[in-house]
């Protein structure tokens, strides 16, 4: 059985090493409004709060089948990654909501990662001290681009 003593050195060796591990910068756009004045949604109307943040990124690096899709109009990137944010980090910034979870909305923020915009397709909280979560991990999926090209 770990003692609440025990579980207090380890949650403060993983908050520590966000110092040495959390050193990617992803930028998040935070979204604060894209409705016109009827209640239309309009993507060009769009607008985003742009907070930078670091964490610590995984990367599906392990894969060996292709994670482009061909489809009749082209091709879809399925490339994706995860972020790995520190949820002490996250509240000391204020990004925790009301429940202690990361306050982003997975529906309508977007995130970019070494310049290429991503949509979230998943959170889910880990490394549990006991009954308390250390870490959210955040899943990224590319957003798809809009192009001029008509197969696309």
């Amino acid at each position: 059985m770990i003692s609440p003593l025990q579980w207090q050195i380890y949650k403060n060796a993983i908050n520590a090493a966000h110092d040495s591990f959390n050193q990617d910068v992803v930028i998040w756009h935070r979204f604060i409004g894209g409705f016109q004045r009827y209640g239309e949604d309009d993507q060009n109307n769009e607008t985003f709060l742009d907070i930078t943040l670091k964490t610590l990124v995984s990367y599906n690096v392990f894969r060996t089948w292709p994670i482009t899709k061909e489809t009749s109009a082209g091709s879809v990137d399925l490339e994706s990654a995860t972020l790995i944010f520190n949820k002490k980090y996250l509240e000391d910034l204020g990004y925790l909501n009301s429940d202690g979870f990361f306050a982003m909305d997975p529906g309508k923020d977007e995130f970019t990662l070494g310049g290429v915009r991503y949509r979230p397709s998943g959170e889910t909280e880990v490394a549990q001290a006991g009954d308390d979560p250390l870490m959210f991990y955040v899943i990224l999926i590319r957003k798809k681009v809009k192009t001029a090209d008509p197969k696309y």
